[in-house]
């Protein structure tokens, strides 16, 4: 992953001392001869931003360290109970234990509790290698498919992560009460901070003999450093969509890739059916070029979408930092619904296009696809845009034609369109610029039913759909290969 560069006065940290359990000397349990026991100080917890999650970055004290200024480093009051810290949202944050380990940390957004707010725990500066850290969730609420994976579905926090930088001075821990297995001495979000947040964090720790410790306390964060930028959708509200129509969200600002994770695993997907049950449906969010300044991140089903769904797209991402100059203007939803399952088949070879719904077919027209020196491209396409009257140009073969009913199906010119003077050939060879070609009266027929995300199967062409020929070219990839474009590990 790339790294943020590291902005120096921004290690804050907040030690939080714990009043200390007091264990029963053993004198007063009958033996008069045997020394008295102390009891072990509680463990102090400290607060930190580290380099965009840099695990084996330091925390450095507010007090005294170099270039910190220590006048603005903290908020609140610094008690135990419910103490608070400002930090700038440049970065990950940390909590780190001294005299002692975590059992369990957990952090949430105050201000979206639906955004999962995990980490990894690990040995800190004992020496245990951090790039193995051991890892186990620490949110409180996660949202349903939170930058992917299974839409619907709550996940569920794991709390069992392998144990590193274990003490090994116990005393008697199983008389103390310490029953939870340690984690480590540090803790790391796996995600940056957003601007103008408050996150509330609660942490269970060990101390050497056993007896465990509570801490808690409030980190609120500072304004992000730029300019905003806007998020746009291709899909408005309460549209009704076809099966295969991606969710695109296009930002106004180039998102370098370093700030991708923070801003994927801000954004979830909900798909219910008509009367509000939730739906298992597996899918991803993937980040394709950049056009134009703009970054595009793109969200498709591994398979279609199921027919009359409702999908709600959250992205909380207002004053989430974009990059070192750019940040999210606002918080977006989204709703929108699945329409009826329909999808076109064109194939090359037989020169026919057939429509179906579900079982049944309810067109099987001849057509016309590219001829041999244009050929139409195989492959998943999706109906885009639509025209009762359009204009056809092409410099490169030289023509400006006008059509009637044009169904757009790929940024590369491809459209089914009304071509009467193909009819001739439709159904028996191939003679277009790459359109599929149909008579007027059934362009009309198809252009009726057609709507935004119908998927179109184009087979039986010598060339195939290229993953750079498009704005949308989510079908193109295989599953494997989406999931692969997703910022999130």
């Amino acid at each position: 992953m790339l790294r943020r560069p590291f902005v120096a006065g921004l290690s804050v940290s907040l030690a939080i001392s714990l009043a200390a359990c007091t264990a029963t000397p053993d004198a007063e349990r009958g033996s008069a001869a045997a020394p008295s026991a102390e009891p072990h100080p509680a463990p102090e917890v400290a607060v930190s931003v580290v380099d965009d999650g840099d695990a084996s970055a330091t925390p450095t004290s507010a007090a005294g360290a170099s270039g910190t200024p220590e006048a603005d480093s903290t908020t609140g009051a610094a008690d135990a109970d419910g103490a608070s810290i400002e930090l700038d949202p440049s970065g990950h944050f940390a909590l780190t234990v001294s005299g002692g380990e975590f059992t369990e940390v957990t952090v949430t957004d105050a201000d979206h509790p639906e955004v999962s707010v995990d980490g990894t725990f690990d040995s800190g500066a004992q020496g245990t290698d951090p790039s193995e850290p051991a890892t186990a969730s620490a949110t409180e609420t996660e949202s349903a498919n939170a930058g992917g994976g299974t839409s619907g579905a709550d996940a569920t926090p794991s709390e069992d992560g392998t144990p590193s930088g274990a003490s090994t001075d116990r005393n008697n821990s199983t008389d103390s009460g310490g029953d939870a297995d340690p984690q480590g001495t540090r803790w790391v979000s796996s995600y940056g901070l957003a601007g103008n947040a408050e996150y509330e964090w609660k942490a269970t720790t060990v101390a050497p003999d056993g007896a465990t410790h509570e801490a808690s306390g409030t980190i609120t964060t500072t304004e992000p450093q730029g300019r905003s930028a806007r998020i746009f959708t291709v899909i408005g509200d309460d549209q009704e969509v076809g099966v295969a129509a991606p969710i695109i969200v296009n930002i106004g600002a180039t998102v370098p890739e370093s700030y991708r994770d923070d801003i994927e695993h801000r954004l979830s997907v909900r798909v219910t059916d008509e009367d509000g049950k939730e739906r298992e449906v597996e899918g991803s969010w993937g980040w394709l070029y950049d056009t134009d300044g703009i970054s595009r991140v793109h969200y498709r089903p591994k398979e279609f979408w199921p027919e009359h769904s409702k999908v709600k797209v959250t992205m909380a991402l207002e004053d989430v930092p974009f990059s070192q100059t750019r940040f999210g203007e606002k918080d977006v939803s989204l709703d929108f619904s699945i329409g009826r399952e329909q999808t076109t088949t064109a194939d090359a070879k037989t020169h026919r296009m057939i429509v179906t719904r579900g079982d049944e077919t309810i067109m099987d027209y001849p057509a016309s696809l590219g001829a041999a020196r244009s050929p139409s491209f195989n492959g998943t396409h999706i109906v885009m845009s639509k025209a009762a009257n359009y204009t056809m140009t092409s410099e490169r073969w030289g023509y400006s034609t006008p059509v009637r009913w044009a169904v757009r199906i790929h940024n590369n010119g491809e459209f089914i369109h009304g071509a009467p003077w193909s009819a001739g050939s439709q159904g028996s060879a191939n003679v277009s610029h790459g359109c599929i070609n149909l008579t007027n009266e059934r362009a009309k027929e198809y252009y009726d039913s057609a709507i935004y995300g119908d998927p179109v199967i184009v087979k039986g062409s010598s060339v195939s759909l290229s993953k750079e020929s498009s704005d949308v070219s989510d079908w193109v990839y295989d599953w494997d290969e989406w999931q692969e474009l997703s910022a999130l590990d």
